[in-house]
């Protein structure tokens, strides 16, 4: 079978592209390595997508599932390894088969950025990249949030009302926010306080995660906490595009015109993995933009 449209990704760009697909009457498949609704679920409050003044990050995730499965979008739970685009149609090789496609639509997102010193050996055990999936579990703790920017100023203000003391440690000699009003949440805080200028050398603790070892005024200290969420960002999943033929910025993320084509006709890229602004409405408006694309494609073979 020849798909008209394959969707690698069911995260708010990809859900919002195959239901799009699916009201233009297009064969079309979406394939999710992990979970339907994409990373929106590990946020806390969402306050700033429109038509929902405040929801939890898992309830809206679990409302663009839904929102596809009414439309009988199929989504296959695979993972992408590979996709072939010097002949038509295109292959996409997921771990367990081989689809092929007029159209792809990449909406792969992205994955955390490590700290790249020894945090693999505390994963689960008192630390996470993870600020909602694991917050509960340090309440009325002592956390530290190591990390820049926006990535941290959002991982502390989801902890204020958890944890007993929010520490945010970042290598910066300040934060910036991509938007105003969390800087003022950060700012109006009791239990957060920051410490500029400071360069992480070491996770410290035995069985689990007991604190962290920093270098701040040519002075190495031990900031101690009961969990530790690195917040650092996030890099593209867009390993499986090597030697695609598809054009990659220098950080990885897929270079696309307005339009979320790509450099290859017939493929597109929508949400966090085109990089710039990362945002759920901006992933939405990605998917719109780029099926609508697609169906005018698909009828100009004809």
């Amino acid at each position: 079978m020849i798909y008209d449209t394959i969707i690698i990704g069911a995260g708010p760009g990809g859900l919002t592209a195959g239901i799009y697909a699916m009201r233009g009457k297009l064969n079309a498949i979406c394939i999710e390595k992990e979970n339907a609704g994409g990373r929106i679920a590990e946020a806390g409050i969402v306050e700033n997508y429109p038509g929902f003044e405040e929801i939890r990050g898992f309830e809206l995730a679990e409302k663009f599932k839904n929102h596809a499965e009414k439309f009988k979008l199929p989504i296959i739970y695979d993972e992408v390894i590979k996709i072939e685009i010097k002949e038509k149609p295109f292959k996409v090789i997921t771990k367990n088969s081989t689809y092929e496609t007029k159209t792809i639509v990449i909406a792969t997102g992205t994955r955390p950025k490590k700290l790249g010193l020894n945090e693999d050996k505390f994963i689960g055990k008192g630390v996470s990249y993870c600020t909602m999936c694991d917050a509960f579990f340090y309440l009325n703790k002592e956390v530290i949030v190591i990390g820049r920017d926006t990535p941290a100023i959002m991982s502390a203000i989801n902890l204020k009302d958890i944890a007993k003391k929010v520490t945010v440690i970042t290598d910066k000699s300040e934060l910036k926010a991509a938007e105003p009003i969390m800087l003022d949440k950060l700012k109006e805080a009791k239990n957060i306080e920051i410490i500029y200028n400071a360069k992480p050398l070491e996770i410290i603790g035995n069985e689990k995660a007991e604190g962290v070892k920093i270098l701040v005024n040519e002075k190495e200290e031990i900031i101690k906490a009961d969990g530790i969420f690195i917040s650092l960002g996030h890099i593209p999943n867009t390993e499986f595009l090597k030697d695609s033929g598809i054009k990659l910025d220098k950080k990885g993320f897929i270079i696309t015109d307005k339009n979320c084509k790509t450099n290859i006709e017939g493929i597109y890229a929508v949400g966090d993995v085109r990089g710039g602004v990362m945002q759920v409405a901006k992933a939405v408006g990605d998917g719109c933009v780029a099926m609508a694309n697609i169906i005018k494609y698909l009828q100009s073979l004809k």
